[in-house]
Formats: C-alpha cells, sequence, structure tokens
C-alpha cells in the first residue's frame, strides 16, 4: 500500500524510507563485489588473511542469499500497473489524515482560545 499510494501525504515519508533503504543494501552489494574484486587482484584465490576460504568466499556473498532487505527489493514482482490502482475515495482520505479531521482537536483549540480571552481580561 506505500509503494501504491507514495503520493499521498501519509505514505510519501514512509515511501522514502524503504526507497533509502534498499538503496543502502544495494551499495552494501557493490561494496561487497568491489571488495572481491579488490581480494582476487591482491591475494587471489589463496586462503583470505582471515582464516576464510578467502576469495571463493567473498564472492558468494555477493548473492542474493546476502542481501539484508531482500524481500524490500522483490516488492515490484508483485506492484499492479498503476491505471489498476484504485483511487482513495474521500472517507478513506479523512483516515489516513486522522490529525488533520479530529473533532477533538478542534474542541481543545476552542478550550485555549477561551482560557487565553479570559486570562486577557
Amino acid at each position: 500500500m506505500i509503494s501504491l499510494y507514495r503520493d499521498e501525504p501519509r505514505f510519501s515519508q514512509p515511501f522514502q524510507i524503504i526507497s533509502n533503504i534498499i538503496d543502502i543494501d544495494s551499495q552494501l552489494t557493490k561494496w561487497r563485489y568491489n571488495h572481491v574484486t579488490t581480494v582476487q587482484r591482491m591475494i587471489g584465490n589463496k586462503i583470505g588473511t582471515g582464516g576464510s576460504s578467502g576469495y571463493q568466499y567473498l564472492r558468494s556473498t555477493v548473492s542474493d542469499r546476502y542481501k539484508v532487505f531482500l524481500d524490500l527489493f522483490n516488492l515490484s514482482s508483485y506492484l499492479l500497473p498503476r491505471e489498476y490502482i484504485p483511487m482513495l475515495d474521500n472517507q478513506m482520505k479523512r483516515r489516513l489524515n486522522i490529525a488533520a479531521y479530529d473533532d477533538s482537536i478542534d474542541e481543545q483549540d476552542e478550550k485555549i482560545k477561551r482560557i487565553i480571552t479570559n486570562d486577557a481580561n
């Protein structure tokens, strides 16, 4: 729902957070790949400096298996084309923007105004 209605105010910030998380995971994968190529240039296929299998182990960490947020990467597989996404009706928009339409907030504002005007007199 966040991806589908990302243009709605309620979902824009969560969508940005999800996008940033995906970007971080992508950058981590790029760093791993760069590390693998550096290790291959420096020590070849020898045992790694930390006692690991070296290049072979590092090469395996570049796969999807080691992505932290693989489920977020795969979200786009389930998205519908924009023309098939139903528009939100006014009632749903009000529910998503509860603070803007909450009557109790208006009542609290009125009480505060009354207190201020009474104190001013």
